[in-house]
């Protein structure tokens, strides 16, 4: 049998991705008071500003990493086009612009990050 290359890996994640329907799930509202309350979580005492919000990003990273691709496009959607009620889209705009696009990059490439898993699984 061939080794797979990392492309075929990658048409593999696509193709089994397709096969799943494809109406968007809704996001828990657990997922959205959970990330809610990381975005808004003050930072631990003594902690610089820095250090802590890299830790929040890290651990707002980590929450993305446990949604399903489709779930990871829906929050991208939702959260490069906010509503004017959606609080969680608000608190999100909140952060830098660096910290902001690296998450929304992370969240628009579940596809990607899928073929990876996959590839190092193996």
């Amino acid at each position: 049998m061939k080794p797979q290359t990392p492309m075929h890996l990658r048409f593999l994640a696509v193709r089994n991705d397709e096969a799943k329907p494809q109406t968007p799930p809704p996001t828990s509202p657990s997922f959205e008071q959970t990330l809610l309350a990381l975005i808004l979580a003050p930072l631990a005492t003594g902690e610089t500003a820095a250090a802590g919000y890299e830790r929040k990003e890290h651990e707002v990273g980590t929450l993305f990493a446990t949604l399903s691709a489709m779930e990871s496009w829906t929050l991208h959607r939702r959260l490069s086009n906010p509503g004017p009620d959606d609080a969680l889209a608000t608190a999100f705009n909140r952060m830098i612009a660096q910290r902001r696009a690296r998450l929304l990059a992370f969240l628009g490439d579940p596809k990607r990050r899928a073929a990876l898993a996959h590839a190092r699984a193996s």
